[in-house]
């Protein structure tokens, strides 16, 4: 009898552990399914940029000359971006002044500015925010998560970015990679040609960041504009970004400014003269589907 109760109480325990172990597993399936929808979900959505029709780019703060001396030059960046009537500041070079100066001097109103998109936080890249948050106190600001800019994070319209990012239909920021420092990029994605990449420093490659664009994205490259962080770098190394983005990433059109140094602009025009995208301070290029204008 007792050994019969022993028995019984131990098939009992086990029944309840297998009911147990059933209802966990299907629990988990459940979980799984969820959480694999929600993956692809992400994934569809980011590889769902949209397009823009027309795109513009002013090359607002740069340290090359502007030929026709309406420009301030100055070490830093500043590119002013149109896309299909959104307005974006891609970073804002070194100094409120200078900012200001080529602003006016361009005819742009950086009051009337929807976003700014800061590449990283040295300061030839965000020494003009504090005037652009003056002018227009509601604009929203995109930063690296790991930027640093810790000061301004509590502010509004501050938002922190870590992956890829759809901003607008038809843009996005390239999450932060890490250099150092940690940095971004903004793509605008134009119809009929592909994404457009603006990158500030490049710290961590502007191969790098050209390759998780087109991973992230799911879409080929056009044209990369910026710095290439190259200056000073060696021969062997200025060739190997050459080569890299006109062939293996397959970037029809390649525009170094800011830090990229002489030598890339010189490899660029000498191997992939119809690659190369001259342009400088003052500079504006448009993208359509039909075609490309420079001036």
């Amino acid at each position: 009898m007792c050994g019969w109760m022993f028995t019984r109480k131990h098939l009992v325990a086990i029944f309840f552990m297998l009911s147990l172990t059933v209802a966990t597993i299907f629990v988990y399936s459940l979980f799984a399914v969820e959480m694999e929808g929600d993956m692809l979900a992400t994934s569809k959505v980011m590889r769902g940029i949209g397009e823009v029709e027309r795109l513009k780019l002013v090359v607002l703060v740069d340290n090359s000359a502007d030929p026709s001396g309406r420009c301030l030059s100055a070490w830093g960046l500043s590119i002013y971006v149109e896309a299909d009537g959104r307005r974006i500041l891609f970073d804002t070079g070194p100094s409120p002044r200078i900012l200001r100066h080529n602003a006016e001097a361009l005819g742009i109103n950086i009051s009337e500015i929807d976003a700014v998109v800061i590449s990283h936080a040295h300061g030839d890249h965000i020494g003009g925010l504090d005037l652009i948050l003056r002018l227009n106190p509601n604009v929203t600001v995109y930063v690296p998560e790991h930027s640093g800019l810790d000061r301004h994070l509590s502010k509004p319209g501050f938002v922190k970015i870590s992956g890829t990012t759809v901003i607008f239909p038809g843009v996005a920021v390239i999450g932060e990679l890490y250099g150092p420092p940690y940095e971004q990029a903004l793509a605008i994605n134009v119809r009929g040609r592909g994404l457009v990449v603006l990158v500030g420093c490049s710290h961590p490659g502007v191969d790098n960041i050209v390759r998780k664009a087109i991973a992230d994205l799911g879409l080929p490259v056009y044209a990369v504009v910026g710095g290439f962080h190259l200056w000073g770098a060696s021969e062997a190394r200025v060739q190997a970004i050459a080569d890299s983005l006109a062939g293996e990433l397959g970037v029809r059109r390649i525009s170094p400014l800011h830090c990229s140094g002489a030598a890339i602009t010189e490899a660029l025009k000498m191997r992939y003269p119809e690659r190369y995208l001259g342009l400088r301070l003052g500079s504006t290029f448009v993208l359509t589907a039909l075609g490309e204008e420079v001036r």
